[in-house]
């Protein structure tokens, strides 16, 4: 298992999704300054399209925006995420 993220799907799925709520409250691109995943079922033959992706803003300010992912399939949990974006200057 590679250490890199970018390497393993779920981080992809998260990262699009909240990508596309950063677009959207901050009518541009963000950065993102932190996330924290937790895996609670893993599986590395993870079907992209058989997810249930879901992002909300837990909290927003003026440059900052807090968000968490949860990535579910048949109803269970799979993995968790929460991550700081700031706007882009």
């Amino acid at each position: 298992m590679s250490n890199n993220l970018k390497d393993h799907v779920y981080y992809n799925i998260i990262i699009r999704d909240m990508e596309k709520h950063v677009e959207k409250e901050f009518l541009k691109s963000g950065r993102l300054l932190s996330i924290n995943i937790d895996i609670e079922f893993f599986d590395s033959n993870l079907n992209e399209n058989l997810l249930d992706v879901r992002t909300s803003i837990e909290k927003k300010s003026k440059d900052t925006l807090f968000l968490k992912t949860i990535l579910m399939e048949d109803k269970n949990i799979l993995t968790q995420a929460t991550a700081i974006w700031s706007k882009e200057i």
